[in-house]
């Protein structure tokens, strides 16, 4: 094995701490459906964990779960899916453009400011029991007769810390695509010009822009663009996130010092419209965009053929650019309070622009794969399959409830949260992650993926888990099952939670089979050195008798 070099071991860190968060927030989403299939079952265990929280009083079972619900999609969506993206792309960005990363030592602090952010939030879940749910809905945040003071101000200083981190994470990125230590290097202005195809426009208008570069043919490729153009949806999630956070931990200091302020004073429907913006660029920016350039990267490189139509994408990437920003209220489709022009115009039709420039993102992907045949089918190249079918599936759904008619049944069900939500971020996301792991491992080390039948074992157990568990809980959704409730036992979704239960297990064998090749492939030895220092692990020469 090639001997593991700093920038390799830190992007193997990324992707092990990652891994690490996806492992504890599928045992939170295991604890929920439990406590869902059969209420009462984590009583015991609930008991006993209350000696571990600060909390003076009797606690609910309803506020444990809703504390746990509010922590899950942190530890999963800022946890996990941004680790693997940081590590994966501070390798991949540099590897591509021939560079090195612009400040090294901003990789190392991304690293644990995002392990702490997270783990803050999580904590104050877990020992705070802040339960007001990620969407943090004004005014619950503030509303400190139900929610726990303490946890709401840990909680958003945690957050403040990952959306900070994610907009160091964004800078880095972009000094190292745009250091001038490099001849081909280029202006910012002039690189998104380029890059998001307003040079090539601009010509067919008859206008020539000289100060943009030729990277449309010539220079940066297609996941370089995609990058570009997901960390921008990144930046504004992390930007509106931040001021969100801000206004939450400016109530909570005000009502810790017994100065409370009025939560009247922000209109919550102002409020809901600029939260929703922002969240809703994780899923543009992190979940499509980034997904859409690793295709573009990885489908290439598996089947040894350009990617069909590259200089279309790249004019794709840009339309779709301006669809994200217009998207948002498709979460607001049931609010009647939400202006019925903007629920039809951003939420319906503006939103159905998404499934066009995804759509001919995945048939330039797949084109690519026909035209190569025959292809070999690799680990990589499964998972990458297996990611398109999980965002045709996703989307199908999305596509469904972003109506203004039929959303009135969907929403706040379990529909939306299952067959739309999870199955894009199971199985569209988290495939596709693996993929990248997959490739990624035999590129770092030069070792090839131990065993085919865990790869087999993994992809399997994982599809049809996930798949599984969001179809049942998706038609328990369309029966009338809401989303982040509660029910007693003996509710008649009883049935569809236990299949959902089944679901996850195959979810969790699918990871262990993951975990056990990814170890037999790398070794003991190089996963440990990847937390202790190499000297640790090496063996000291016995010493020689000494000679009479």
């Amino acid at each position: 094995m090639t001997k593991l070099t700093w920038q390799t071991k830190w992007t193997l860190r990324f992707a092990v701490v990652g891994l690490l968060f996806l492992a504890l927030s599928g045992f939170e989403g295991m604890l929920m459906r439990t406590q869902l299939a059969a209420p009462g079952a984590l009583q015991g265990m609930e008991q006993a964990l209350m000696a571990l929280r600060p909390v003076g009083r009797e606690v609910s079972s309803a506020e444990l779960y809703y504390a746990m619900l509010t922590a899950h999609p942190i530890v999963g969506i800022y946890g996990f899916a941004y680790m693997l993206v940081f590590g994966a792309f501070y390798f991949l960005v540099p590897y591509l453009l021939g560079k090195e990363i612009r400040h090294k030592k901003l990789l190392v602090f991304n690293f644990w400011a995002q392990i702490a952010g997270v783990m803050i939030c999580w904590g104050a879940g877990f020992f705070g029991l802040f339960n007001s749910l990620y969407t943090l809905y004004w005014p619950l945040p503030v509303s400190y007769d139900r929610v726990p003071l303490v946890g709401s101000i840990a909680f958003t200083v945690g957050a403040a810390i990952i959306m900070v981190n994610i907009l160091l994470f964004s800078f880095n990125t972009f000094s190292t695509v745009l250091s001038k230590s490099n001849p081909g290097s280029y202006s910012f202005g002039a690189f998104l010009r380029a890059a998001f195809g307003i040079s090539r426009l601009m010509k067919r208008l008859g206008k020539e822009d000289k100060a943009a570069p030729n990277l449309d043919y010539n220079g940066l490729p297609v996941f370089i663009v995609a990058v570009a153009r997901g960390s921008i949806d990144t930046v504004i999630n992390a930007i509106v996130l931040l001021t969100a956070g801000a206004l939450i931990l400016v109530y909570g200091i005000a009502a810790l010092v017994k100065s409370p302020l009025n939560p009247a004073a922000i209109d919550p429907l102002i409020y809901k419209n600029w939260f929703w913006w922002g969240l809703d660029m994780v899923a543009d920016g992190n979940v499509l965009m980034y997904t859409a350039g690793v295709w573009y990267l990885l489908v290439p490189l598996l089947v040894g053929r350009k990617l069909f139509g590259e200089n279309v994408v790249k004019t794709v990437i840009m339309v779709d650019l301006l669809v994200s920003l217009g998207v948002w209220s498709h979460h607001l489709l049931g609010d009647q309070s939400q202006p019925l022009w903007m629920r039809l115009i951003s939420g319906q039709f503006i939103t159905w622009g998404e499934f066009f420039t995804m759509g001919l993102t995945l048939f330039a992907t797949l084109m690519t794969i026909w035209l190569a045949r025959p292809v070999k089918f690799s680990p990589p190249l499964k998972f990458v399959l297996g990611s398109m079918f999980g965002f045709i599936m996703g989307g199908a759904a999305g596509l469904i409830q972003a109506n203004v008619g039929l959303n009135l049944v969907f929403h706040n069900t379990q529909w939306v949260v299952s067959l739309h939500a999870h199955t894009f971020l199971l199985t569209g996301l988290a495939m596709l992650l693996f993929a990248v792991v997959y490739a990624l491992i035999p590129m770092l080390t030069n070792l090839e993926i131990k065993s085919s039948r865990l790869v087999n074992a993994h992809f399997w157990l994982w599809m049809v888990g996930a798949v599984g568990m969001a179809y049942v809980m998706g038609m328990a959704g369309a029966r009338g099952m809401l989303r982040r409730t509660l029910y007693p036992e003996g509710s008649q979704y009883q049935t569809y939670e236990t299949l959902a239960v089944i679901g996850g297990i195959l979810i969790a064998l699918g990871f262990v089979a993951f975990l056990v090749n990814i170890i037999a492939t790398l070794g003991w030895k190089n996963v440990l050195s990847l937390v202790v220092p190499e000297r640790w692990l090496e063996r000291k020469p016995a010493l020689a008798p000494a000679e009479a």
